[in-house]
C-alpha cells in the first residue's frame, strides 16, 4: 500500500467527522487501512453485507454487523470512501515517501515518464511514451511497450444520495514481476486497498486492460484487447483469447483457456476451456 496513517485518530473522531454513530471503544486508534481479507485490530475497512464471523478491526458496516468496533452506515462503501477522503484531506493518511530504485542496466526511452518512488529492475526496457506512476514496482528483464500506462487510478465510484458519484480513493500500487512483457497501449491500474500483481513470465498483447486488484499468475498470456475487471484472479499458465472479458472478482484457475470474444461471468476450473457469451465449458481439463 502506498499510504500510511501518520498521526493519531480515534474511532470516535472519525465517526464524528462522518456524522455517523459507532459501537465499541471510543479511544481505539485507527492504525492503518485494509480490506476484509486483511482485517485485524486497528485496521479500518468496510463490509457491504452483514458478516457471519466477528470482525476484529474497525468496520464501517450495516447495523447488526458483528464487529469489534462498528461505525454504523446505511451505505458502507460510500461512507468508507468518504472516510478515506476525509483522512487524506486532513493529512492523517498520506503517501509514503518511497525512494526510487532504477537499475543502471535498465533502458528507458527519453519520452517515458517515470514518477517518484518507482522501482525498476535489472535489464528492463521501458519504451517510448510509457507512463509509470508513483510507487510502481517492475522486476528484472521486463519490457513495457510503447504508450502503456502502469499504475493509473482504478475505476471505482459510489453513488451519493443526490445521485452524484463519489470516487473510491485507491491506496494500492502495481507490482510487476520478472521476465514480463506488457504490450503497447496497455493500462494497468493500481489496487484499491490491496496491490495489483502481475507475476513472473506473464505476457500481454496490445490494448489490454487490467483493472484494480487483479492478480495474474505466472506465465499467463493475455492476447489483444483482453479486459480484466476489478479483483479478477488468474492462476498460472492461463490463456485469455482476443477480446475476452471478465466480470469482476471471478477466478480462472491454472492452465484454463478462455476463447475468442468470451465473457467470463463465473469461476473457471483448472484446465478447462470456456467460450461464448456468457462463457461456458466446451472442454474439460
Amino acid at each position: 500500500m502506498q499510504y500510511q496513517i501518520v498521526r493519531d485518530i480515534t474511532v470516535s473522531e472519525l465517526a464524528e467527522a462522518l456524522e455517523l454513530n459507532f459501537q465499541g471503544s471510543s479511544t481505539q486508534l485507527i492504525k492503518t487501512i485494509g480490506s476484509l481479507s486483511n482485517i485485524e485490530p486497528g485496521v479500518l475497512t468496510f463490509a457491504s453485507k452483514r458478516q457471519s464471523a466477528q470482525l476484529n478491526g474497525v468496520v464501517i458496516g450495516l447495523d447488526g454487523t458483528d464487529a469489534e468496533l462498528l461505525i454504523l452506515s446505511k451505505n458502507p462503501r460510500l461512507d468508507f470512501c468518504r472516510a478515506l477522503q476525509f483522512l487524506i484531506d486532513s493529512e492523517v493518511l498520506v503517501k509514503r515517501d518511497l525512494s526510487s530504485e532504477i537499475d543502471n542496466s535498465a533502458i528507458i526511452a527519453d519520452s517515458a515518464v517515470i514518477e517518484d518512488g518507482v522501482r525498476i529492475g535489472e535489464g528492463t526496457i521501458i519504451e517510448h511514451n510509457v507512463t509509470i506512476h508513483q510507487g510502481s514496482v517492475i522486476g528484472a528483464n521486463t519490457i513495457i511497450r510503447a504508450n502503456s500506462v502502469i499504475g493509473a487510478q482504478g475505476f471505482g465510484f459510489e453513488k451519493s444520495a443526490d445521485g452524484s458519484w463519489f470516487r473510491f480513493p485507491h491506496l494500492g500500487r502495481v507490482v510487476i514481476g520478472n521476465n514480463v512483457e506488457i504490450g503497447a497501449l496497455n493500462s494497468v491500474c493500481v489496487g484499491a486497498l490491496d496491490n495489483t500483481i502481475i507475476n513472473d513470465g506473464v505476457k500481454t498483447d496490445n490494448l489490454v486492460h487490467i483493472a484494480h486488484n487483479c492478480q495474474i499468475g505466472k506465465n499467463s498470456i493475455l492476447t489483444a484487447c483482453t479486459e480484466l475487471s476489478g479483483g479478477v484472479v488468474l492462476g498460472e499458465g492461463v490463456w485469455m483469447g482476443p477480446n475476452s472479458s471478465t466480470m469482476q472478482k471471478v477466478k480462472i484457475d491454472d492452465s484454463a483457456v478462455v476463447g475468442l470474444g468470451s465473457v467470463v461471468t463465473k469461476n473457471v476450473e483448472s484446465g478447462n476451456t470456456v467460450a461464448g457469451v456468457p462463457a461456458k465449458v466446451i472442454r474439460r481439463g
